[in-house]
This record gives structure tokens, sequence and C-alpha cells, in this order.
């Protein structure tokens, strides 16, 4: 009773005595008998559950002892299982084993679980069949008692007898097996995070019993307390002991101030992203945001932490409604305003308590002394801290860390201080901590609350350093004393340790904000600079107005700042510039600064980072000016900025940034200028016209000149530039490259694509030994590359598209490192083709290739290519398609738009790594290539000569997951629709076991094949489900789409390797009780870059998986569903009739099923001819489809086919938008990344 009382109370950390587990299972097994089959689903199993389990591996089972790493592992580890197999007493490797497993339970407690796999318990207990034999071989041997008596104690255990347990389905016996273990798990695991926090135990038992886990429906529970009180601790670790029994989660950190700062609608976003695990969410406005939020969560079960929440309107847009998130989901909501919960309805609210005395001594103790002892000699002195600190966790934990190590005169004299500080506010103890500081260590703490908060934690130690600050060790020394944080590269800082910033920032003023040392609040500055009411204890400023307000500037507001040094405004509307700045200014930042230039008194000599975005100016300053300090400039988009400034008196330079000044026509600078200059960002400044004449920046790392469409010439480089790695020319406006730029030693890609105007390259880039991308895209005038690429020997990427190059060099042949190679579009005519064709691909086997008398290069050594484009190339038959076959790491090939009769069957079947073919609009291809047994997907649209003859074979692609051929209308001619449509899905069920998803084909036809059971014409299609329709060998739904040309054509013109997804369809799942659950998803991809003009049939299989997420929140069976509906979503989209099909494992597996059930309605056995038998059916997911718990007998039918009624239903086709978009593949692009230059 005692120890349970005290872990109700109170939390220590774990002893030295008692065990550190390195394992949650140990598995004992026999090799042969069961480790690629049971065993490594099990292992798997365990794995996805989060449980830590130990499996030898196959090298290790050899010998007769086990190994002493093997004896560690069964000694440190929580659970042994152990699978008895019927050769398991063969290996003397095994009984060792079980030997040293129930030594463990016998000597450390470790619990242990039999499974008999296929032997009967008794069978082990009294080592009969299998087991008396092999124990016949060992009664000479001196361990067989030990043996003996090993396996009959483990026999005796309780475990599990898989032949007689849930009719020996393996699946059903693992998950068992697996909840077991987490339910024994959970009662012997200490609380996640609990170490060294001190009485969360009796507060977490209580707000799960609020959360009342084991129930239904969807519960907001709200967390209230003061600041600093532990509220977000109690939630977070609340969030990480049960996040895992959710399908998704998110801690929303700190609501009140992002909120603030970032808006709600960011925030939206990073609950939808952690949620759903996505990236990029984008959420143009609140209202989109709440939309998005029900429709993707209504029926997921979540859990959603809000933290620090202090405004209805937040609540209203994060979680207003329990309607907005599925059955099971949790809520909660940690604030310090209980009217705030009251007025939101939440159900249950637990008060945050401080610590009572013994738990703060026993926290207090933890940070002092690193240890759950006291020292006598610190008794009373300690018992007078945490009476001053008042049960505030932050403050003992503060105060705790400061005195650890110190002697009994520091504590006291700490003592002495803590009786100077008012009782009136918590806050104030805070202080504490900030005293000890160094005078600079406090301005970093001050400067980190005031101004940087969740920045950047390198762009933060940038402007520190202009400070003179030394940030690098402050930033150390701050985080060791508990006053910030570091996450995710960004710093945090408590909300209690801002209190107490602003705090003494405030009393040190005397709370008069004209006096205040750092200016941070809107209003305050609003004021300040409006009424010119600056004084010289104003160091720093920093406002960010969310909202388009209008700030006043006063011409003289800054007069008086003698000591301002860091400034930062970011407001569009400010509609005058001061006239003067403080010359201590160290870090400049003002977004649409309204001003033509500086001030012109101001010398700017401390001046260390200038960031003027968006800004008024014309020129920054007249003449010279000494700015030996100057280490950043950012001007982009200052689109009235003309002319740079004179920078020789800028030595120190490091980043010049001037981005989409359209206005620019010159950079002025000397080769002794900018010798430190790192980075230079000229991109899209439109009119600049010429650089300086000759480059010397030795330091430089980016040069960026994209989009300068008047720079004709670049300049000279003189010296070798080897820090250089990128360098982006694209869209510029150059005639040619000098051959100085060999001096670019160091780079690695090179971007010179859509420079309309260059018509050739210098050899000497050529020489550039450390290229790796080179794209000279849409460089619609460059005729020819020189036989020097082959000393290119490390370039991985090579994109020549829509160039006028009519030959490869030869030499291309040398690039053995090259990956991509993309010529889309590089088109010949007349004799050209052949030559340029054969120029591309061919003398592959070390042989010539001759036509015209020509001698073609051998492109053998392209052994890494493994993207190829030459789509719209204008290829004919015998040129290089009958070499495609010697590029053996080809993974994707684009033939598209091309003028070839047929493909060569040596060509590319032997290409044992190819996934994707794309041959969209090759108009004369007539019959389909043979391909190699690793393709996953075929596009070939709009092949309008295609005849049948081929495509019969793609039965034998196992991995085959998507077919295209629309427009293929040859196919058709001559042979019935659904002769086709049951040739081709007939050999995607095949690849069923192997496909890692769902599969589709789309091909012209307009009718629903014979084979669906339920089908329909319109726009939608209702089914009433049979009777216990679910079964544990459901698999998924067929489904059929038969369509027309869209009404408002949305095609859109496909690069490299594009395809646009089919369909969106919404799926209806209704019960009993009228209550509905729906599900977007896309169907089928399609390659055509054309829309199509007449009638096409899209198949596809979709997953039961699929429908996890909605079923779990809505019912607990899928048989509560009694009807599926399905509809399309795009009302652009003419679709003439659907059909649906329940496909099960009997399906798949039975032929004979198949035919009795499909034929006894349609007369025709359609697709299911030929089905494998099932020999290598493997299920996919399985283990989380028998998660239900009311499953029908596994001997009732598969389905019932007495319920194919449809109905003419039409649904809302506004509901959702049509949602198809483009997919990318191996395009490169060069966009510059997003950053902060400054």
């Amino acid at each position: 009773m005692n120890q349970q009382k005290s872990s109700s109370t109170c939390l220590i950390p774990i002893t030295p005595e008692i065990i550190r587990w390195s394992y949650d299972v140990f598995l004992s097994f026999r090799g042969e008998d069961v480790r690629k089959t049971f065993v490594d689903h099990l292992y798997v199993a365990l794995q996805q559950k989060g449980i830590n389990t130990f499996k030898d591996s196959e090298k290790l089972e050899k010998g007769n002892s086990i190994s002493p790493g093997l004896t560690r592992a069964i000694e440190e580890s929580r659970i042994s299982l152990i699978i008895f197999s019927k050769n398991y007493a063969n290996s003397t490797w095994c009984l060792n084993e079980v030997v040293k497993i129930m030594e463990c339970k016998n000597v450390k407690g470790q619990i242990v679980i039999p499974v008999f796999y296929d032997v009967d318990p008794s069978t082990v207990r009294k080592q009969k069949s299998s087991f008396e034999e092999a124990f016949n071989n060992y009664e000479d041997c001196f361990e067989v008692q030990k043996w003996r008596g090993a396996l009959e104690e483990a026999a005796n255990l309780s475990g599990w007898d898989l032949p007689n347990t849930s009719n020996a389905h393996e699946a059903i016996v693992i998950k068992q097996i697996v909840e077991d273990i987490m339910a024994r798990l959970c009662s012997q695991r200490p609380t996640k995070n609990a170490e060294n926090l001190v009485g969360i135990e009796s507060r977490m038992q209580k707000v799960y019993k609020m959360l009342g886990m084991g129930s239904g429906g969807v519960r907001f529970v709200g967390i209230l307390g003061m600041s600093g009180v532990g509220k977000t601790t109690l939630a977070r670790v609340i969030y990480d002991n049960i996040r895992s029994h959710f399908e998704g989660s998110c801690f929303l950190h700190e609501v009140r101030d992002r909120s603030a700062k970032q808006g709600l609608e960011h925030l939206q976003a990073i609950l939808l992203s952690e949620i759903l695990v996505m990236k990029d969410v984008n959420i143009n406005n609140l209202y989109e945001g709440v939309n998005m939020q029900i429709q993707r969560l209504q029926y997921k079960k979540v859990l959603l932490v809000l933290d620090d929440v202090d405004h209805v309107d937040q609540l209203d847009v994060l979680a207003r409604k329990r309607e907005w998130f599925g059955h099971g989901s949790r809520v909660i909501i940690t604030t310090k305003d209980k009217h705030l919960l009251v007025e939101h309805e939440v159900e249950k609210i637990y008060r945050m308590t401080t610590l009572n005395e013994d738990e703060s001594l026993q926290l207090f103790k933890l940070y002092a002394f690193k240890k759950n002892r006291l020292m006598d000699e610190f008794r009373d002195v300690s018992a007078q801290i945490i009476r001053h600190c008042d049960g505030l966790p932050l403050a003992l934990k503060v105060l705790g860390s400061f005195l650890y190590g110190r002697d009994l005169d520091e504590w006291t004299s700490e003592v002495e201080r803590l009786e100077q500080i008012p009782e009136d506010g918590i806050v104030k103890k805070l202080e504490l901590s900030f005293n000890r500081l160094n005078r600079i260590e406090q301005k970093i703490l001050l400067d980190i609350v005031c101004f940087f908060i969740g920045k950047k934690k390198q762009s933060v130690t940038r402007i520190l350093e202009s400070f003179n600050f030394s940030p690098v060790i402050g930033i150390k020394v701050l985080m060791e004393k508990s006053l910030i944080t570091i996450s995710q590269g960004r710093i945090l800082v408590h909300q209690l340790i801002q209190e107490m910033c602003w705090y003494i920032i405030r009393q040190e003023a005397s709370d008069d904000p004209t006096r205040y040392s750092r200016l941070w609040l809107p209003d305050h500055i609003s004021h300040v600079l409006a009424g010119d009411l600056g004084t010289e204890k104003i160091e720093g400023m920093s406002l960010n107005l969310a909202f388009a307000q209008e700030l006043n500037v006063s011409s003289a507001a800054f007069t008086q700042m003698s000591r301002l040094r860091f400034l930062s405004i970011q407001n569009k509307n400010v509609h005058q510039g001061p006239n003067f700045l403080p010359g201590e200014l160290r870090w400049f930042n003002w977004h649409a600064y309204p001003s033509r230039s500086l001030p012109v008194s101001f010398q700017g000599e401390k001046l260390v980072g200038l960031k003027l975005k968006d800004s008024g100016i014309i020129q920054l300053w007249q003449g010279s000016k000494v700015l030996g300090k100057l280490k950043y400039i950012n001007l982009s988009e200052s689109r009235k900025l003309v002319r740079t400034p004179d920078f020789s008196g800028i030595p120190n330079l490091e980043r010049l940034v001037l981005e989409g000044c359209v206005n620019l026509v010159e950079i002025i600078f000397s080769v002794r200028d900018l010798r430190r200059l790192v980075l230079l960002n000229l991109k899209n400044c439109r009119n600049l016209k010429t650089l300086p004449k000759i480059i010397q920046l030795e330091s430089l790392k980016v040069l960026i000149l994209s989009g300068c469409l008047k720079l004709k010439k670049l300049s000279i480089i003189k010296e070798e530039m080897n820090r250089l790695s990128q360098v982006y020319l694209e869209g510029t406006g150059l005639r040619e490259l000098p051959e100085s730029i060999e001096n670019f030693s160091g780079v690695t890609l090179i971007n010179l694509s859509n420079c309309k105007y260059l018509e050739n390259l210098p050899s000497s880039i050529f020489r550039l030994k450390c290229l790796r991308t080179l794209d000279l895209s849409g460089c619609s005038r460059l005729e020819k590359l020189s036989d020097d690429l082959g000393l290119l020997d490390g370039l991985e990427e090579l994109h020549c598209d829509d160039t006028a190059i009519r030959t490869m060099p030869s030499s291309i042949s040398q690039l053995k490192n090259l990956k991509h190679l993309s010529l889309r579009g590089c088109k010949i005519n007349g004799l050209g083709l052949q030559v340029w064709s054969s120029l591309i691909l061919s003398r592959l086997f070390g042989k010539g290739h001759n036509s015209m008398g020509l001698v073609f290069p051998n492109l053998s050594g392209l052994c890494s290519l493994t993207k190829l484009d030459i789509s719209d190339c204008n290829i004919s038959d015998g040129q290089i398609l009958s070499n495609l076959g010697f590029l053996p790491s080809l993974e994707e090939v684009n033939l598209g738009k091309n003028n070839f009769v047929d493909i060569p069957s040596a060509s590319i079947n032997g290409l044992s790594r190819l996934k994707v073919v794309e041959l969209v609009g090759c108009k004369r291809l007539e019959i389909f290539p043979e391909l190699p047994s690793s393709i996953e997907e075929v596009y070939a649209d709009e092949c309008t000569s295609l005849r049948s003859t081929g495509i019969d074979q793609l039965s034998k692609y196992p991995m085959l997951s998507r077919v295209s051929l629309t427009q293929c209308h040859q196919l058709v001619k001559n042979e019935p629709d659904a002769a086709i449509v049951d040739s081709l899905w007939n050999h995607m069920l095949k690849g069923l076991s192997m496909v890692d998803d769902d599969f589709s084909m789309c091909i012209p036809g307009s009718e629903v094949p014979d084979w669906f059971m339920y089908k329909n014409l319109g726009p939608s299609l209702s089914v009433k489900l049979p009777k216990n329709w679910y079964t544990n060998k459901f698999m998924g739904f067929a489904l059929c789409v038969v369509f027309d040309s869209f009404k408002e054509p949305s095609c859109m013109n496909l690069a490299y390797l594009k395809k646009i997804p089919g369909f969106m369809v919404m799926f209806k799942l209704v019960r009993q009780d009228g209550k509905t659950g729906r599900l977007f998803k896309s169907i089928g991809s399609v390659g055509s870059e054309e829309c199509p003009d007449s009638g096409h049939t899209l198949l596809a299989y979709t997953s039961f998986d699929n429908f996890w997420s909605t079923y779990e929140k809505c019912v607990c069976n899928p048989n509560d569903w009694i009807q599926i509906e399905v509809c399309k979503t795009d009302a652009n989209v003419a679709i003439k009739g659907w059909g649906m099909h329940l496909l099960y494992e009997n399906d798949i597996i039975n032929e004979e099923l198949i035919i009795q059930n499909v034929t006894s309605q349609s007369g025709k056995m359609g697709m299911f001819h030929v089905i494998f038998d099932g020999s290598k059916y493997t299920k996919r997911k399985r283990h989380r489809h028998q998660s239900f718990s009311r499953l029908p007998p596994d001997d009732e039918p598969g389905y019932v086919n007495s319920f194919g009624e449809t109905s003419n239903e039409d649904f809302d086709e506004t509901l959702f938008g049509r949602g198809i978009t483009a997919i990318v593949e191996g395009e490169q692009t060069f966009d510059i990344p997003m950053r902060e230059y400054l």
C-alpha cells in the first residue's frame, strides 16, 4: 500500500537497482521451421506497434552454445516469447536458449510466453514425438536433464496453442499475441518521460479518468492553471503516452503566442500536416482551413492538444465542435482562463495545482543536488527556498539548477536575496536566475525575449554577433540554465521567463515606455515613433504588424535614440522615412522602407546588417562611404533601385541580395572589392545589362543571375573561384560564356535553361571536374555540344530539352556517372533525323552501326543512367530503339510523340530495373513492345494505330499497377470491349500479392463489363450491401467508370514523365441509422496529353485499407454498413456509367467460385479466367483488417449476390473540387529555395 501511495503522489528517477531493459521482447525459435513465415510476420507486427523486439539473424544460428551477445539479449528483455515447432529440440542452440530464458524468469522475474506453433504442449512437456526423437541423440550429453526440466517448465506456462486457437489463422493469432504483449508491457513499463517529473503520476491519472479512454464519442478536456504550474508538461506526457492509440495526433504548442505572430491559418496548416502526415499544407483563409479540417478529420480518430489557448477565437477555428473529429477522438486544451473553457462547453476541466511541500522538495533536490537525497547542512536553507518558490515547478527547476554545486555560504546569500523580492508576483522570483547571469548574458536573454523568440538560432546568432555579444557561448549558457530551449533549430523561451524579462525592462524604466531599453509592443512603438518620444535609453525595437495598420513615423523619430543598435519594422503602411538614424545602429531591417535613400547624415560605421526589402530606395547613398563592418545587404524587390552604391568602402560584405530590383541597370565594383562575398543574388533584375568586366570574387559560393533578360555577356573571371558551387543563369540574355568560366573550378551546378540567345558553349566549360548538373533546356539556338563533353566524368544530370542540338558527341559514352538524360523536343527534320537519332544511342554492342555513311558514337558507358527522356524527337524505326536494352540501370524512359511503328523485342525487355515506360502520342506505333518483368507503369495513350496484338502479354508482368491506353481506338476496332477489359484486368489480379498499392487501367470502350455485380447508368452508383458482406477474406472494391470527354477540357501539356491522376470520386458509406461516412479518393491514372474525345473505360482496384480511417470512427464492424454509394466530384466530367464488384480472396484463389458467382448473373465468365492459384498469394496489411470486435465466422460466404440493387440517385457534384494535379517525376528544377539572407 505504501509503495502504491508513493507512486501516485510523487515520481522519482529510476534508481540504479531497478532493471533497465534493452528490449521489450526476445524471440526464441527454430529458424528452419518458422523464420521466414510465422516469426517474420510476428516480428513485423511487433515492430509496427513500437515494441522493441530482438530477433537473431540467420548467420548467428550456428553451433551448440549461444553467444555472449545472445545471452545478454535474453537477460535484457522484459518478455521472452518461445515459439515451439516440430524441429525446435533438434537444435541445442534453442535448448540452451530455453534454459537461459527460464533462468531469467526465476531470477529476474522475466515474463515467459510459450507459443506452440505446430506441436501440442504435451509433446514439449513430455518430450514426445519429434522432441523424443531429438532427445534420443542427446542421451550422452550431460545437459539433457537441464534441457528436459526447462522444456517442462516452459510448456506448463500459459501461452498460445496455435493449432487450437482461432482455427489456426496465423494472422489472428499474431494480432492477439501482440495485443497481449502490449497489455503486459503497459502494466510494467514506467510512464513515458516520467523521469524527473515529480508528482506527475497522480495528476495524469486524474486526467486519464476525464479522458475516458475506454469509452466512445469525442471528448474535450481542459487543463486549467496559472503560468508555469506545469500544464504544458502534464499535457505533453499524457500526449506521449497515449498518442499511439490514435490514428493521428498533433501537439500544437503556444497557441496564444503563435496565433498572434503567425496567424491562425498557419496553425491550421500545422494541425492538418501533423495529423495527416502531409507536407506543405497550404491554407489561404480560416474558412478554407475549417472546411479542410472537417473534411479530413471528421472520420479520423485523433488526439489533439491545444496548448496555452487564451481566446475563444482560437478554439473556433481549431476545435469548434466535436463533430469535426472522428469517433474516439480526444482534445486536450491548456489555458489560464476558466471562462474560455466554460464558454466552449468543455465538459471536463482539471485544475492544475502547484506542488505540495513534499513534491517541491523532491523536485528541488533533483536539480540542486542531481539526486534524490538532501544533505543535512542544506536542509534548513532548502526549506526557505522552497517556501519562496511556493510550489511553482519552473521556479524550483531554475533556482535548483543555479544553486547546484555551490557551497552553503552561496546558498545562504541567495536566500537573503530571495527575502528582498516582493511576494506579490511569482514572475518576480524568476529574476533570481537572471541576476546570476553576467551583463552580456543578460543582454542576450533580453534581446531574445523581445525580438527573436521562434527565430532560427543561426540567424539570431548572426545578429547578436553584430552586437559583439559572443552569442555562441552566451546562448549555450542560457540553455544550460534552463532559460531558453532550442527546438527544430529555433529558439524558444518559456512564457514565465518572457514575463520575467519584460518585468525587468519595465522596472528599470519605471513603467515609462519611452525609457524602455527595448520596445516590442506595437502600441508602445507607434506611440514613440509618431510623437518623437524616443530617448537615449532605447537600444532596440521590433515591430511586426500582422494587419495593414498605418504607422506614423516622425522624420525626427530616431534623433534622441543615440544608443539604438537594433531596428526592425515590418509594415508597408509607412509613408515617411526618418531623416536621421543613430550611429550606433548595427542591424537595420525595414520592410517597405519609404525613403529614396538612407539619411545623408547616417555614416553607418557600426552597421553590420542592412535589410530593406520592397523599399523605395533609388540609391542607397551618394558617393563613397566607409562601412567596414557591413556584412549583409538585402534590397530585394526594391523596384526603384537604379544603381548600386560604391562598394569600395565595404570590404567585408558577405551577402548581397538585389533580387527583383527590376530597374537596376548596372552593378559596379572593382576587382579589389567584395573579396569576402559569399552570395550574390541578382535574380530577376530584368534591366541589368552589364556586370563588372572582371569578376574576382574569391570567396563566392552562390551566383544567381536568373531572369536577367538584358544581360548579354558574362564578365571575365580573372582568378580561380574554387569555392563557387552553384551558378544560376537561366532565362538570361547571354550570347556566350567566357572561356575563363573554367575558373569556376569547384562548381557543381550550372543552370543555363531558357537562354534563348546562347549559341554555343566554350570548350573550357567541359573542364569543370566537379560539375554534377548541367541544364541547357530551352536554349533554342544551341546546335551542338563539344566532343569534350566526355571530360565531365562526374556529371550526373544533363538536360538538353527543346534545344537545336543536331548531334550528340561520341564522348557522351564516357559519362559513367550520368543518371538523368533529357533530350525532349529536340526535333530533326529530313536527313538530320536519322543522323541525330542514331547518334543518341547506337553501337552499344561495341560495333558500329552505319547510316548514310556515318559512324555513330558508342554509349554503352552510360551504366548509371536511370532516367531517359527522348520524347518528341521524331525517332523512327531501327535507330535508337534497337539499342535501348544496353542501359542496365534504366528505370524510367519516355519515348512519347515519336514516329516508330514498333519497338524491337530485344530492345528493352532485358532492362531488369525498368519501372515506367511512356509511349504517349506515338501515333504510328502498331504493336505493343515486350517489356521486362519489373515494369510497374505503362502509358501508351494516343497511340492511335496500336492494335490488340501484344496487349495480352501484359499479363506476364506481376508488378504492373498502372496502364493507360486512352485514344487507342484500334484496340477495340475488331474486338468487343469486354474481351479487352477482361484480358487486361486478369493480369492485374494475378499480381495483387506483389503490388503495394491500388491499381488501374484506362482504355477505349463504353460498356461496363458483364462480370461487375453492380452496375448503373448515370453519374453515380448506390449499392445495398449483402448481409455479413465483410469477412476476413474481403480484399477491396473493383470499380468501373465509363466516361466521355470533359465538358470543359482541363488537361494540360505534360513534361517529362508527368501523369494526370484519374478521377476524384466520393465514397459514401451508410449505416442502418442513416449516419454516413465519406471518403474522397483519386482512382486511376491517365498519361494522355489530350482530353478523350469519345467513350473510355477506367477500371480500378481500391484496397479496403483505404477505408480504415473511415470505418473505425463510425462503426465497430464494417458489416454495420448496409450501403455504399460512389459518385464523381467534378461536374466537368461526363460519366456515362458505373460498375462495382466486391472482391474476396476466394475470387482470386478459387476459380470455380468465380464461375459460379459471375456466370450466374451474366452467362459470361469475364475477367476471372485463369486467376493464379494462390500458392504465392500473401495478404497485404491484413493485421489491421482483423482488429474488429465482431467478425462473422469464417464459414460464412464471401459475398451474397441477391442484393444487387442499384440506384439512380444523383450526388451534389460540387461537394469536392476535381483535385487533379499533375505529378512531376524526374524533372529537374532550379528554383532557389526561400531563405532569410539576412
